[in-house]
C-alpha cells in the first residue's frame, strides 16, 4: 500500500507538475494575450486618434472646399463683370473709332473746301490785282485826260478871249470905217 501511495503520490506529483506547467503556460499565454490586448487597445486608440485627425482634416478640407467654391463663384462673377465691361468698352471704342472716321472725313471735306476757297481767293486776288492795275491805269489816264481837258479849256478860254478881242477889233475897225 505504501508502494501504491508512493505511486499515487508520484502520479499526483506528476499531475501537479503537469498542471503547474500548464498553469505557467496559461499564465504566459494570458500575459501574452493581455500584452496583445494592450497592444490592440493601443492600436485601436491610435486608429481612433487617426480617425479623429482624419475627420478633422476632412472637415477642414470641406470648409476649405466651401471657401474655394465661394471664391470661385466670386471670381466667376467678377470675370463676367469684366467681360461685360470689356464688351461695353469695346463697343464704346468702336463707336469712338467710327466717330473718328466721320470726323476725319469731315476734316478731309473741310480741307478740300479750304483748298477750293484758297484757290478761289487767289483767283479773286488776281482779279482784284488786275482790276486795281486797270483802275490805276484808268485813273492815270483820267488824270492825264483831265489835265488835257484843263489845258484845252485854258487854251479854249485863251482862244475865246482872243476871238473876243478880235471881234472887238473888227467891230472897232468897222466902226472906224463907218
Amino acid at each position: 500500500e505504501l508502494e501504491a501511495m508512493k505511486k499515487n503520490a508520484e502520479i499526483d506529483r506528476k499531475k501537479i507538475d503537469e498542471l503547474t506547467r500548464e498553469k505557467e503556460l496559461l499564465n504566459k499565454k494570458m500575459l501574452k494575450t493581455a500584452a496583445d490586448t494592450t497592444k490592440q487597445q493601443d492600436i485601436v486608440k491610435l486608429h481612433e486618434q487617426s480617425k479623429k485627425n482624419l475627420e478633422h482634416e476632412i472637415q477642414n478640407y470641406k470648409e476649405e472646399a466651401q471657401k474655394q467654391r465661394k471664391l470661385i463663384y466670386q471670381l466667376e462673377k467678377e470675370r463676367d463683370r469684366y467681360i461685360n465691361e470689356a464688351s461695353e468698352m469695346t463697343q464704346k471704342c468702336l463707336g469712338a473709332m467710327e466717330e473718328v472716321k466721320i470726323r476725319e472725313m469731315q476734316i478731309f471735306d473741310y480741307k478740300k473746301k479750304i483748298a477750293e476757297a484758297e484757290t478761289k481767293l487767289k483767283q479773286q486776288q488776281n482779279l482784284y490785282e488786275a482790276v486795281r492795275s486797270d483802275r490805276n491805269l484808268y485813273s492815270k489816264n483820267l488824270i492825264e485826260s483831265q489835265d488835257e481837258i484843263l489845258e484845252m479849256k485854258r487854251k479854249l478860254k485863251i482862244m475865246n478871249h482872243q476871238i473876243d478881242q478880235l471881234k472887238e477889233e473888227i467891230s472897232a475897225k468897222r466902226h472906224c470905217s463907218i
